[in-house]
């Protein structure tokens, strides 16, 4: 079973927030999103462990797709069997802020090695460029600005994710495991590495 593992080496960068909450890891021991620490305990078949929530929220499947809005799921990489995916990066975004630009820009360069090592990535759009709830229009112009070939789901103000964890402050990267869909990590503030972050999870 993959731990629950410490970062180490990884700098968080300076997120964007409208209430100052400080750059911190929010996973709690006991597995509840908070202002604790410590990812030092095993998942142990998830018992304490925070699942991470499936929602159904509207957005668009990747920039390559020319449909029209969607209903999907944050589950969607649900992969239980281990087929597919070994991880899953969820980031919490708000358009306007640099730092989540910085991230996207990050995460797009490396979607060779994503797919290469089995790892998925979602986005969750809380506020478009002027603050508000984003558009679909919005979601697509961001999609194709980077390129994403993964869903950007829109969650206005994080009314649904926040009940989960502390969105506060972004971008939120929450890594998952796509077996269990196990959360293993909650991180806010930019990545520095994004590809080294997602490694240091990889079985």
């Amino acid at each position: 079973m993959r731990a629950v593992t410490i970062l180490l080496g990884f700098a968080l960068a300076a997120g964007c927030s409208g209430g100052g909450a400080g750059l911190r890891n929010i996973l709690s021991s006991d597995g509840d999103a908070g202002a604790g620490t410590a990812r030092g305990a095993p998942l142990a078949g998830l018992d304490g462990g925070q699942v991470f929530p499936n929602l159904t929220l509207q957005g668009l499947p990747s920039a390559s797709f020319t449909g029209g809005e969607q209903a999907i799921s944050t589950w969607e990489y649900y992969d239980p069997s281990g087929q597919h995916w070994d991880l899953l990066h969820v980031m919490a975004i708000f358009m306007w802020c640099p730092h989540c630009n910085n991230e996207t820009k990050a995460v797009s360069s490396i979607a060779s090695w994503q797919a290469a090592q089995r790892v998925a990535a979602m986005q969750i759009a809380m506020e478009g460029y002027d603050g508000g709830t984003p558009s679909y229009a919005e979601v697509q112009q961001w999609a194709t600005q980077y390129s994403l070939d993964f869903p950007v789901v829109i969650d206005g103000q994080g009314a649904q994710l926040g009940h989960y964890f502390d969105v506060s402050a972004v971008p939120v990267n929450i890594v998952v495991d796509p077996r269990t869909m196990g959360v293993l990590s909650v991180d806010i503030g930019e990545i520095d590495d994004v590809q080294g972050y997602e490694q240091s999870f990889l079985p």
